[in-house]
């Protein structure tokens, strides 16, 4: 999320609903000569000092008002902000304190919000015009003149007299391709002497693409096992025990290729589409189903809203919620009307087990379902008991703490119970909802019916009276006349491949976003997509098959001096492995990665950490993984638009003081099998072929003898302690 997101969509409804009734222009208020409604104002402070100095607590008056430390100055002064508000402005503070730009082009600062002037902008923003199809530049170079993409980079490094790297070697575009498919590093020493088309064939027909494509799509589902809240009498989370469904569906998706028209609807309305009840479609409703908030709150709402538009659409709908977008064509009319829609379903507590629909696709061992009734009829007995014990306290309160926390874990956790969808139905009859004058519930404006976005659909006729409308919200969203679903998603396929993105703000393709570094290629790309039947999989196989992607990663000087930052694509992104990357490849490398597809979520690391790949590991949003988070696993919060790649201390301590680490480590050199007859260097060549798939140079034969002699007589084997400093190399933890 970016930072005037971040602002927009956490801090301003804050500043409105507390702040601007003494501190805006809009109010003709500026109590203590302070302002908040705009960047320069908070930055240059009132009478009493700076409101905000951006990445200090301390300094920033702005904190020191809102946690009523000082008794002296308390503000607002009537009431103290609620922890999670006083948390999210001190979040935005650390963040640097991003706020919007002081005006709209030519326009007035005054005219931010100007829905009239926004819309007149908009006409002209190239994300709202329709998808067009580019024929490829026609290019002089021969070489580059066969592949569509190829065409369109080279044309833009002409132009500014850049010439693209060679291609990569044989044995980094294999690792590359292995990495870019499939999330794991090559081990089959056979892939090598395959052609490059030929192992993506392989690679896009195995089922570990499904697994990589689909965690990829599971950051934009801010897909989680848990709810953020959790129960005060046991501090457990409130678990989702059938989450794991909507993750295995979204691997299945990627793996069959179905048509992302398709999978839009589906995420958004399979219960409108489908009528088996037992339907596997039925978990794509985990889109919904697996929001951080609670049934039946405004913020459940809000966060299907900003997930939907967002996700789907690169548009921040949610920043409407308390007023008319400050920047973008959507009025606050929009926001409710989509309000509406998603208000009108239900979304039944995690606990009401009968409530989730019980999908085929899952056949457990018989011996694993009679060992899950077993201890399902006993947590069920001490449920009645409880309910009907005499013993003083709200028995009706100890039973239902008994279902969401005893037998939620045993859904969780055990593979014989009944696999259940994450689903949502219709909430009776469908309402229009009321615009909410500054996002108060309490403070009702006009009724606004369910309709789709005035930017997209300037008619906006409204959606059936028979349902929510979420079907026809879908069909909306992947309309041929809508230009935005094709080229987000393509956008997000081309980020996630070459390292970088065409529009640099993934989710956000208004007027705030980036612009593209090549419109013609997004269009082209997006054309073909929808044309070729919305295939991922042959839109991934065009993009890897490119001269463009198979070019070196090595820089060269010249062509960085012109473009530093590679938004031309003169050479290859070198690419840092993900967390879920790397955990997967020391479990390759050692032998021990389980490949078992699909269900229940298990432990990533401790005493009985599973050996299934990551995507399969239990995410909980209460108590987020320290591990993940230190090497930028997202927020499951909020629909996360792309990845930060931060460098810390704790990454490397990882790598040298995990107990997981060192296990695969001694694994690894324990399924070479060395023979003690096996001198020095062959071992270091056998341990250099498994990890790096080449023979050590002569310099790096002798620093690991040298380390050996060193470690030998210590208490931990030197052989392991080798495979271990490979793991922590760049060479390792990095794809060229």
């Amino acid at each position: 999320m970016s930072g005037t997101e971040y602002f927009e969509k956490h801090v301003r409804p804050i500043l409105v609903k507390h702040c601007y009734e003494c501190h805006s222009e809009a109010e003709e208020a500026q109590k203590g000569g302070l302002l908040l409604d705009r960047e320069s104002a908070w930055l240059e402070g009132g009478d009493s000092g700076k409101a905000v100095v951006p990445g200090s607590l301390e300094a920033s008056l702005l904190i020191t008002a809102v946690v009523y430390e000082d008794p002296d100055f308390e503000m607002p002064p009537k009431y103290k902000l609620e922890e999670n508000e006083i948390e999210l402005l001190r979040k935005w503070v650390e963040m640097g304190a991003p706020g919007p730009a002081e005006d709209m082009g030519d326009t007035e600062f005054s005219q931010l919000g100007n829905q009239e002037v926004i819309f007149e902008k908009a006409a002209d923003h190239w994300a709202f015009q329709p998808v067009d199809a580019p024929s490829p530049p026609e290019v002089e170079n021969k070489a580059w003149n066969a592949h569509p993409i190829d065409r369109f980079i080279f044309a833009k490094l002409a132009e500014k007299g850049i010439a693209p790297s060679p291609q990569a070697d044989a044995r980094t575009l294999t690792r590359r391709v292995s990495y870019a498919l499939t999330g794991l590093p090559p081990r089959d020493e056979s892939v090598f002497e395959k052609s490059p088309d030929e192992l993506v064939d392989e690679l896009l027909a195995s089922p570990q693409y499904g697994e990589h494509l689909g965690r990829a799509w599971l950051d934009v589902a801010r897909y989680a096992d848990t709810a953020s809240t959790y129960r005060p009498d046991t501090k457990t989370p409130h678990y989702y025990p059938y989450a794991f469904t909507f993750r295995d569906y979204v691997i299945d998706a990627f793996n069959s290729d179905k048509r992302f028209d398709q999978f839009v609807k589906e995420q958004l309305a399979a219960d409108l589409i489908v009528s088996e009840k037992r339907a596997p479609e039925l978990a794509a409703l985990g889109f919904l189903g697996v929001s951080p908030h609670r049934n039946k709150s405004h913020d459940f709402v809000d966060d299907a809203i900003d997930a939907t538009t967002r996700g789907f659409m690169g548009m921040t709908v949610a920043c409407s919620r308390c007023h008319d977008h400050k920047f973008e064509p959507i009025p606050t009319a929009d926001y409710y009307s989509f309000y509406g829609v998603f208000n009108s379903i239900n979304r039944p507590e995690p606990w009401d087990i009968d409530e989730f629909p019980v999908i085929d696709g899952y056949d457990p061992d018989e011996k694993l379902i009679a060992d899950y009734k077993t201890q399902n009829q006993a947590i069920q007995k001490k449920i009645k008991d409880a309910g009907a014990s005499k013993k003083k306290g709200n028995n009706r309160s100890v039973a239902e703490a008994i279902k969401q926390t005893e037998l939620a874990q045993l859904l969780v956790s055990h593979d014989g119970a009944p696999a259940r969808a994450m689903s949502v139905s219709e909430r009776g009859k469908p309402e229009n909802a009321f615009i909410f004058v500054r996002g108060e519930p309490s403070q009702k404006g006009d009724r606004v019916p369910r309709r789709f976005l005035k930017i997209l659909d300037a008619a906006q006729p409204e959606f059936t009276r028979a349902n929510s409308g979420r079907l026809e919200l879908a069909e909306k969203i992947i309309d041929s006349e809508n230009p935005l679903t094709a080229r987000v998603y393509v956008n997000r396929i081309w980020g996630m491949l070459m390292g970088d993105y065409i529009v640099d703000t993934p989710s956000d393709f208004g007027l705030q976003g980036e612009a593209p570094s090549h419109p013609a290629l997004l269009d082209y790309l997006a054309a073909e997509f929808v044309k070729n039947d919305w295939s991922t999989k042959q839109l991934v196989k065009f993009v890897v098959t490119s001269k463009t992607f198979r070019q070196s990663s090595r820089t060269v000087e010249a062509s960085a001096e012109v473009d530093p930052q590679n938004q031309l694509y003169w050479r290859a992104n070198r690419k840092r492995l993900r967390i879920e990357e790397l955990r997967d490849s020391l479990l390759a490398l050692s032998g021990q990665l389980d490949l078992r597809m699909h269900g229940r979520s298990g432990q990533l690391w401790g005493d009985e950490y599973s050996k299934r790949r990551s995507i399969y590991g239990f995410v909980n949003r209460f108590n987020q993984d320290t591990t993940l988070r230190n090497f930028d696993f997202p927020s499951p919060m909020q629909t996360e638009s792309k990845r930060t790649e931060n460098i810390v201390a704790p990454q490397a301590l990882f790598l040298m003081n995990s107990p997981f680490v060192i296990e695969q480590s001694e694994a690894l050199v324990a399924s070479l099998e060395f023979d003690e007859k096996l001198d020095g260097p062959s071992r270091i060549s056998a341990i250099y072929e498994e990890v790096f798939h080449r023979e050590p140079v002569a310099n790096e034969v002798k620093q690991v003898e040298r380390f050996v002699e060193i470690e030998e007589g210590r208490n931990v084997p030197p052989w392991s302690l080798v495979a271990q400093s490979l793991f922590m190399s760049n060479e390792f933890l990095y794809v060229d």
